[in-house]
């Protein structure tokens, strides 16, 4: 007896179109979930952490996504050509059938309906998150989305048992034995996908918001003051951020950006509601056994109450999701250490380089300058926190420094410098509130020309609970990494930040401000890593 001529079998495009599901099913989940661990410290994911992808996940999980689109686009054309859809067709009162085959091929169905209902409410909510942001809250969308993965895991358990009661492991194993059938409903399903696949990159594309940088022939005083005339001939745009750490718990805040240039800069205007001013950049506390620094996570990159804070802006030539230069996961790079925090390092692995723009609150705030920095290639492992590509502009003078070094194996620090005033200094600071959410109204940074080298003996002098700025400033950065100029203000709960910038620095660690490039921006409140992000960049247009 010709067993293999009996056994059940499924057509060729068929088991193509299973098995590229299957894949791009489990890279969605599993890149997904990686996203999801930035912000989601759930045990579920803890749990699962070694199965997840590492690396570039933020574009495979857009490909993914994709590429399950154009499979779905496919299959549905594919049954609609060959009159198939009976494979589909679900009779409630089968599920009572006292007849075995019968019965279990009805719950078969209704588990692939339930699949289907998976893929809607994924395909809603990602569509939701990724052309429409602020449209919805965006906290609860990802909870969805993410609620909806793991029923796909629980759909794919159900979906094999259905297979082996139905007929045993001869039906599981008949997706894996194909027959040359149906050519030319593979070549409808093939068609009809790569139309869907033209279709969502032309409408992602379309997605993008033009910035467009107004001509000025006088530039705007960088004050923090937006009712410079010139203002009002730039037209604003609205960039909706979200997944942040704070931000009164919603972790969503929109920018509000405007652009002029003159023919030699560029000059921006940044606004976004924050209600605090917040300053307390890990400042340091006298105790009877020494110096300690304020802070609940800083040590492993990863504060997020007693922080400045920032804002970031990004430069780009690729569209990707952040210029293509996010690789997520403990250790993204199989050679080299992973991330202190344990969630992703920034590198721009394909030759290209992505100009960033840090303003600090308290550290670039006080010498009126964005900190210009850049991701690049890889850099070569070295001793401490291990940053991928991303690195500063070089300087040739100014900025800024960390006024202490921390003791090994120690909870004590050293200080490099003391106030030579005191009184002076702490009416500077004003009150100290260790309520990381309280807002600060004085100065947590102490001039250079303010200090003096730290001794012993003028150390004695200070009385213990005294709290210190952490922070050092100089003259502005000279040379690469002083190449933008800053001026923020806080009022009534809003962020003011004017910037400058030539639209052509020359220098290699910078991009030019051209037509078509992309840009991005990032709110940090009051956290050290965990910024606000959006997926869409805006496209300079000069006019």
């Amino acid at each position: 007896m010709n067993t293999t001529a009996n056994r059940p079998r499924s057509d060729l495009p068929t088991v193509l179109m299973h098995w590229g599901l299957v894949l791009a099913l489990m890279v969605s989940v599993s890149t997904g979930w990686r996203i999801a661990s930035m912000t989601d410290s759930s045990p579920l994911l803890r749990w699962v952490d070694v199965l997840l992808l590492q690396g570039n996940v933020l574009r495979w999980h857009f490909v993914s996504a994709a590429v399950l689109t154009t499979l779905v686009i496919a299959y549905i054309a594919f049954l609609v050509k060959l009159g198939l859809g009976g494979r589909l067709t679900l009779r409630l009162s089968a599920l009572r059938n006292p007849d075995h085959a019968t019965r279990w091929a009805a719950i078969n169905k209704l588990i692939y309906w339930v699949s289907f209902g998976l893929l809607l409410g994924a395909f809603v909510t990602g569509v939701m998150m990724y052309f429409f942001p602020g449209v919805l809250p965006t906290n609860p969308l990802v909870r969805i989305h993410e609620l909806l993965s793991w029923g796909f895991v629980l759909y794919m358990g159900l979906h094999v048992l259905a297979q082996v009661v139905m007929g045993g492991v001869r039906q599981l194993l008949k997706i894996m034995s194909p027959r040359m059938a149906y050519g030319l409903g593979a070549a409808v399903a093939l068609t009809a996908g790569v139309a869907g696949a033209a279709v969502a990159y032309v409408v992602d594309r379309g997605a993008q918001t033009t910035l467009s940088i107004a001509k000025t022939d006088a530039a705007p005083a960088l004050d923090g003051d937006m009712t410079d005339a010139q203002w009002a001939h730039a037209s604003e745009v609205v960039v909706h951020t979200a997944r942040g750490f704070n931000l009164g718990g919603t972790g969503e805040v929109d920018v509000y950006i405007k652009a002029l240039h003159d023919g030699d800069k560029a000059y921006f205007l940044f606004r976004w509601p924050d209600a605090t001013r917040s300053q307390k950049h890990t400042p340091v506390i006298k105790t009877e056994g020494g110096w300690k620094v304020v802070e609940s996570n800083y040590f492993k990159n990863d504060e997020n109450e007693y922080y400045e804070d920032k804002f970031a802006v990004m430069l780009a030539q690729s569209p990707v999701a952040a210029g293509n230069t996010v690789r997520l996961g403990p250790k993204p790079f199989s050679d080299k250490p992973g991330p202190s925090n344990g969630l992703g390092l920034h590198a721009a692995t394909d030759g290209s380089l992505a100009d960033v723009w840090h303003w600090k609150g308290v550290r670039s705030a006080s010498i009126h300058q964005f900190d210009d920095n850049y991701f690049g290639d890889l850099m070569d492992a070295k001793p401490g926190r291990y940053t991928g590509g991303y690195t500063q502009d070089p300087k040739t003078g100014g900025g800024f420094d960390q006024n202490f070094a921390k003791i090994p194996d120690s909870e004590y620090v050293t200080l490099k410098s003391l106030p030579k005033n005191l009184a002076t200094m702490k009416e500077a600071m004003g009150h100290f509130d260790p309520d990381p959410n309280v807002g600060d109204d004085g100065r947590f940074a102490m001039a250079k020309a303010d200090t003096v080298p730290y001794t012993p003996e003028a150390d004695a002098a200070i009385p213990v609970g005294t709290v210190l700025p952490s922070v050092v400033y100089d003259k502005p950065f000279e040379g690469d990494r002083g190449d933008v100029s800053a001026h923020a203000v806080w009022k009534d709960g809003w962020w003011t930040i004017e910037a400058s910038r030539k639209l052509d620095t020359s220098s290699p660690y910078d991009q030019p401000i051209v037509n078509g490039m992309f840009m991005w921006v990032g709110v940090f409140d009051h956290n050290q890593v965990r910024h606000t992000r959006h997926v869409q960049p805006l496209k300079l247009q000069l006019q």
